[in-house]
């Protein structure tokens, strides 16, 4: 199994690419689309989450549980995708949420202006000068949306295996190297591959199910699992809580994650952070 994600900027060839790798290596090309049901099935619309991005700080504090739930529901919905098989994802920066999964290869594809500018040209029927400003414009959305969702520059390269620039390469060219690279060894599928991507769906559905519970909901977690041992580590960050509070709720979470089929054993850590004092 391999995952081939495709980041870049808007009318910067990403979907042409993610169709000469789907009909050169026959694997299926996966969008946002995808993404969007799936977060929906969890509950929460990407709407509520595209709204934070355009709204002042007030806003996204109020809809932090959304947001956890949001990021739960695209690892989810990618996972899930990689336990039916390879495919290509060309959407939102949703490979920051592979991280540890084996197989896995993020590209990063960068244009030139005059490139990107003639795509929206051609395809959108935009004036030149609404051209620019409809990227411009996207891209700052792009650049937003990773900063809140995952916390990270979406520019930088360390986040990528391979940056491509069309300045100086065709689409045909990268599709060349991208298919060359997958078929190495570190994108083969083994059952070693197989069971780290069973064990990262496992740890989703834990985490799904804490993001949609009342009590554990709003909780800044991490969870792991490994041959069906559970091991949960959660940050409360509150103004004072008492030990029974905190008891509660660790047992809150080793019920929720004991109910998983396929969980052996379930170790919990919850950590408290109190809020600075005025």
């Amino acid at each position: 199994m391999a995952v081939i994600t495709i980041s870049r900027g808007t009318m910067s060839g990403g979907e042409a690419l993610a169709r000469q790798l789907s009909g050169r290596l026959g694997w299926p090309a996966v969008s946002r689309e995808v993404i969007t049901e799936t977060a929906e099935k969890h509950g929460v619309s990407e709407k509520i989450v595209a709204e934070q991005l355009t709204k002042g700080p007030g806003w996204l504090k109020r809809y932090t549980a959304e947001r956890r739930l949001y990021l739960v529901a695209v690892e989810s919905a990618l996972i899930e995708r990689a336990l039916q098989g390879s495919y290509i994802y060309h959407g939102y920066a949703g490979h920051l949420l592979l991280k540890g999964i084996p197989g896995v290869f993020k590209v990063r594809l960068i244009a030139p202006m005059e490139f990107r500018i003639r795509n929206v040209m051609e395809r959108m029927g935009m004036s030149r000068e609404a051209g620019i400003r409809y990227i411009q414009q996207v891209d700052r959305q792009r650049v937003e949306w990773t900063r809140f969702l995952y916390d990270v520059d979406w520019s930088d390269p360390a986040i990528y295996d391979a940056v491509f620039n069309l300045s100086t390469l065709s689409v045909d060219t990268v599709a060349d190297i991208i298919c060359q690279a997958v078929r190495s060894p570190e994108f083969q599928d083994t059952p070693e591959s197989r069971k780290a991507i069973e064990q990262a769906a496992l740890a989703c559905k834990i985490k799904s199910l804490l993001a949609q519970q009342h009590t554990t909901r709003g909780l800044d977690m991490e969870v792991t699992v490994r041959e069906g041992a559970v091991r949960v580590t959660a940050n409360i960050v509150t103004g004072g809580i008492m030990h029974s509070g905190v008891n509660m709720m660790k047992e809150d979470i080793r019920r929720i994650a004991s109910s998983v089929p396929g969980v052996t054993d379930v170790q919990v850590e919850v950590s408290v952070t109190p809020l600075p004092i005025e």
